[in-house]
C-alpha cells in the first residue's frame, strides 16, 4: 500500500486487503503496532465510506486508536476523509464564521447562539453545525435554534437562502455526510468516544474564513493546532482559513466569561495568540433552574434583557444566571471580533459588543445599516480577515 500522498494528493485504497492492513498496523502488539499516519487515517475512513471495510473493522480500529490516544495526524486524516464525503455545494457558500457545536453544555443553555445571532445582525455570515445525537442528555444547540429564529437547514441550497436572508443557519452533521450516522451507531453500541468526535469539529464544510475549535481536556489544544496545520497542507481551500483554538465553556464551542482564556490562532500569515481576561469576577449563585434550562429562557434573554440587569422588574432577568448569560454573550462577541480583525483591541471589542447588544432590536440593523458601518467601517466580509477591514479599531 502506498502510505504517502503524492504532491499533496490523497491516494484512495482500491482493495479490501488494503483495509485489513490498516487495522493490522494498529494491532500488531506492543512492539509492532504504531499510530496511523495522515494518509492511512484518511484511507481508514474513506475506505469504509467506499465499502472496502466493514463496521467491525472500523470499530476495532477506532477502539485501538482510542486506547493509545489519537494523534494529530490520525484526527486530521479522518477530518479530511469526512470532508471528501460532503457535497461540494457546501464549499460554494459564502461564510465568514464556521461554528462547530458538538460539546453541548451540561447545566446551562448555549449562550453562544445569542452571540452568533448578534454577529449575524452585523452582517457576518455564520454556519453552525453539530450532532444532536451524540450527547442527547445535554443542552445541544439543535434544541434551541428555532426559538431564536435561526433556521435549521438540510441542504446547501437551503443554507444559501438562510445565509442571504438572516446571515445565520444551523445544519445537523448527519445532513452533511452519511458517515455521521455510522459513527453515531458505533458510538452508541460501544459506549465510547473516538477520533470522530474530534475530527467532525474540524471539517469546516464551507471553507469559512474563520473556523472556531474548542476543546475541554488538557492537551487537546496542541492536537487541534497541529490538525489545522496538517489539514491546510493537504487541502488548498483551507489555506486561507484562520483557525481559533480555545478551551470551551463546559466543553461547548463557547468561551467562559469566568476564566481568562488564551485563544491560539493558526493562520496563513503565521501563528498568534489572543489573551482574553476574565469578564465576570466573583459571581456566586445557584445553578440554572428549570426555567433557565428551557428554550424560552433564551427567547426571554434575547427579547427582554438589557445591559442594566439590576434594573429589571422581572426577577428572572435580575438573577445570577442572567448575569452569566450576558457576560457569556459579551465575551464571545468580543473574542470573535478580535479574531475577525487583528487590529481590534479588547477595549474596542468590548465597546462594540455592548453597542451591538443594546441596539439589537433597532431597525437600523434590520435594514442593513450595521453599527460597524455607522462608525465608518467597511462592509463585513469584504476583505480577508486580519487586515483591519471588519470593524473599527
Amino acid at each position: 500500500m502506498d502510505n504517502h500522498a503524492t504532491e499533496g494528493r490523497l491516494v484512495n485504497i482500491t482493495e479490501p486487503y488494503e483495509y485489513k492492513q490498516l487495522v493490522r498496523t494498529l494491532a500488531r502488539g506492543k512492539k509492532g503496532s504504531r499510530s496511523l499516519n495522515f494518509l492511512e487515517s484518511y484511507q481508514l475512513i474513506r475506505g469504509f465510506y467506499d465499502n472496502f471495510g466493514n463496521v467491525t473493522q472500523l470499530s476495532v480500529a477506532l477502539m485501538l486508536m482510542r486506547v493509545k490516544g489519537e494523534s494529530a495526524e490520525e484526527v486530521a486524516g479522518a477530518a479530511i476523509a469526512l470532508k471528501t464525503t460532503i457535497e461540494s455545494n457546501w464549499q460554494q457558500l459564502d461564510v465568514d464564521i464556521d461554528w462547530p457545536c458538538y460539546g453541548a453544555k451540561r447545566d446551562q443553555l448555549p449562550y453562544l447562539l445569542l452571540s452568533a445571532k448578534l454577529l449575524a445582525l452585523q452582517g457576518y455570515r455564520i454556519l453552525l453545525h453539530g450532532d444532536d445525537k451524540a450527547l442527547p442528555h445535554r443542552q445541544h444547540i439543535a434544541k434551541f435554534v428555532d426559538v431564536l429564529g435561526i433556521s435549521t437547514v438540510s441542504t446547501a441550497a437551503e443554507a444559501n437562502v438562510a445565509l442571504k436572508s438572516a446571515g445565520i443557519c444551523y445544519v445537523n452533521a448527519d445532513k452533511l455526510s452519511r458517515l455521521v450516522h455510522s459513527f453515531s451507531e458505533i458510538h452508541q453500541e460501544l459506549g465510547l468516544r473516538s477520533l470522530f468526535q474530534s475530527a467532525i469539529r474540524c471539517i469546516n464544510p464551507s471553507n469559512a474564513t474563520l473556523s472556531l475549535r474548542s476543546y475541554f481536556h488538557a492537551g487537546l489544544d496542541d492536537i487541534h493546532f497541529n490538525v489545522a496545520r496538517l489539514m491546510a497542507e493537504y487541502e488548498p481551500d483551507l489555506r486561507q482559513s484562520n483557525v481559533a483554538v480555545f478551551k470551551g465553556y463546559q466543553g461547548e464551542c463557547e468561551l467562559s466569561p469566568r476564566i481568562s482564556t488564551a485563544i491560539n490562532i493558526f493562520s496563513p500569515s503565521g501563528q498568534r495568540q489572543i489573551a482574553l481576561p476574565t469578564q465576570l469576577d466573583g459571581l456566586i449563585g445557584r445553578k440554572a433552574n428549570a426555567l433557565q434550562l428551557a428554550p424560552q429562557w433564551l427567547y426571554l434573554l434575547w427579547h427582554e434583557l438589557s445591559m442594566s440587569v439590576n434594573n429589571h422588574s422581572d426577577k428572572a432577568l435580575d438573577s445570577a444566571e442572567a448575569h452569566r448569560a450576558q457576560a457569556a454573550v459579551m465575551t464571545n462577541v468580543m473574542a470573535v471580533l478580535m479574531l475577525l480583525d487583528s487590529s481590534i483591541q479588547i477595549d474596542v471589542a468590548k465597546r462594540l459588543a455592548k453597542t451591538f447588544w443594546q441596539q439589537r432590536h433597532q431597525s437600523d440593523s434590520k435594514n442593513g445599516v450595521t453599527e460597524l458601518e455607522k462608525q465608518g467601517c467597511s462592509n463585513p466580509g469584504a476583505d480577508s480577515i486580519g487586515v483591519g477591514s471588519k470593524a473599527c479599531a
